[in-house]
């Protein structure tokens, strides 16, 4: 049956249902549907129920007024209204009005519709009490899950449960025989379905959406009778409500309710929505109703269930069920540890100058403009110094790269040992490295410089033909102070020039840079 909701023109007769939004009929079923006489139909009070609710502002009076027209009608509202679930202690109501009031619009119009549902005795062909039984079983299912999932609907629900399968009344009327011939009892729900939609081309939901919208009921009700017989999947919790019901009706009356329960038990922990304790609760509720609900429709009551033997399973589902989510939620922190642990490989990767594993130039410069707006804004000092290895070609050009690189590395490690902790050294390029020193005034920079220098004169960076090699460095250093700098670029710049002074007075020293004069 396709799902494509299409528009549907207004069949002819009274018994089609007016324009709306629904799946379309087979035609030779739609007419033959259309041209019965014997279809299920409501008593006129009834329908007058029905076309008020379908008004824009029903009243309880208008309700009332309906109702007092049929006594079989009215004495089953008082019924209703004055059971154990809706009178609560309260005094016994004796009129139509009392009773609306007390029950509520959703369950006068629940009243209603249930003159629709088969009575027990109306024939042999179909097992009547059996479809009656599953559909209170059902309504009142989709009531107990609705008031969990979507209470605001849980009247709704409950009618459209209820009315699920009128179709298949609706199916025995035109066919008779040849319907109830063919099909494998209504017992066997799917299998139902499968025989219908061989014969027919589609099933009894559609067919009853078709005869709900010819009682004049609300649109979304008989859509939600055609929603009602699909796969039990998350999203809307409304057609969740009314697919379960139907399951938990067909498990209630099967030959073993338990092995029927069990086995629906087992494909809820797929649901996200379904929670294994919120479902036992409903249960218990639904076998406390029963019996007034029983009483109420007129019919057999339902046999209870062994729900000794439910809460049994439900909590070897419910362990198996948290010990799965267990599994799944360490196995969901270990793939974050994994995670976490190569997204810092990765930054590690984007900061860090592959060689000696100190800052490159690119974090340096990052980091550099932080410090630099966040020292002007405070009016805290900040100073870099810029180092450069003395003769450093001549290195490489005698001894090759690779020596050159042995230097770099142990030259990186000394200097990240001798940085303090606030401290940022990194490699600027080449043999230029560069150190960022926050909250540091050039004297205290110079300290740094001259332990460099001393560490430089007394420990060779390498050994060159059994020899240890020393290098020097001319080191240039920079304050915020000393100069009114527009940006840390500048900062570097100055340093920078500090250090090419060193170089032109002959290497290995430390130079503070000093503003230019303007009158020089």
């Amino acid at each position: 049956m396709p799902l494509d909701r299409i528009s549907t023109a207004a069949q002819d007769g009274a018994t089609g249902p007016a324009t709306t939004d629904l799946p379309p009929l087979p035609d030779a079923l739609r007419q033959r549907l259309a041209d019965c006489r014997s279809l299920p139909s409501l008593p006129a009070a009834a329908a007058r129920v029905i076309s008020i609710a379908r008004s824009p502002e029903p009243r309880l009076a208008d309700y009332a007024r309906a109702i007092e027209q049929d006594p079989a009608l009215t004495l089953r509202l008082l019924s209703m209204a004055n059971s154990a679930f809706h009178a609560r202690g309260g005094n016994p109501v004796t009129n139509g009005l009392d009773a609306v009031s007390r029950i509520g619009l959703d369950a006068t119009l629940t009243a209603a519709l249930s003159f629709g549902l088969p009575r027990p005795g109306s024939g042999e062909a179909l097992e009547y009490e059996y479809l009656c039984q599953r559909a209170v079983i059902a309504a009142s299912a989709a009531q107990e899950l609705a008031q969990h999932l979507c209470p605001h609907e849980a009247g709704q629900l409950f009618t459209t449960a209820l009315l699920q399968d009128i179709g298949i009344l609706a199916l025995e009327a035109v066919d008779g025989e040849r319907y109830t011939d063919h099909i494998p009892g209504v017992r066997q729900h799917q299998s139902l379905v499968d025989a219908e939609l061989a014969i027919y081309g589609c099933d009894h939901a559609l067919v009853g959406a078709w005869l709900a919208l010819s009682w004049g009921v609300p649109g979304p009700m008989a859509a939600g009778i055609i929603a009602s017989h699909g796969p039990l999947i998350d999203g809307d919790p409304h057609s969740l409500c009314l697919r379960l019901s139907c399951r938990i009706a067909d498990c209630w009356l099967a030959a073993d309710s338990a092995s029927a329960f069990s086995a629906l038990l087992r494909q809820l922990p797929s649901l996200a929505s379904l929670d294994i304790v919120m479902l036992m609760t409903v249960m218990q509720e639904l076998q406390h109703r029963l019996p007034s609900l029983a009483k109420l429709f007129e019919i057999t009551c339902p046999p209870a269930i062994d729900s000794l033997h439910l809460l049994a399973e439900a909590k070897e589902l419910l362990f198996e069920q948290n010990l799965r989510m267990t599994m799944r939620l360490a196995e969901q922190q270990r793939e974050l540890e994994a995670l976490h642990a190569s997204h810092v490989a990765l930054d590690e990767q984007h900061r860090t100058d592959h060689l000696t594993q100190l800052a490159n130039r690119t974090w340096l410069e990052k980091r550099l403009d932080q410090h630099f707006e966040c020292a002007r804004a405070a009016g805290q000092p900040l100073s870099v110094m810029f180092i450069d290895l003395d003769h450093f070609k001549r290195i490489n050009d005698r001894y090759g790269h690779r020596f050159g690189d042995e230097v770099l590395i142990h030259f990186a490690a000394a200097l990240n040992n001798m940085v303090r902790e606030s401290d940022i050294a990194g490699r600027y390029g080449g043999e230029e490295f560069l150190v960022i020193m926050p909250n540091t005034r050039r004297q205290h920079a110079g300290l740094l410089a001259d332990r460099i220098r001393e560490y430089l004169a007394t420990q060779p960076l390498a050994q060159a033909d059994g020899e240890a090699l020393h290098v020097t460095a001319s080191i240039g250093i920079a304050d915020l102070e000393d100069g009114d700098f527009d940006s840390a670029a500048s900062l570097v710049d100055a340093a920078d020039q500090a250090m090419y002074s060193v170089k032109h007075g002959g290497r290995d020293g430390v130079g503070h840079y000093e503003e230019p004069d303007p009158a020089s």
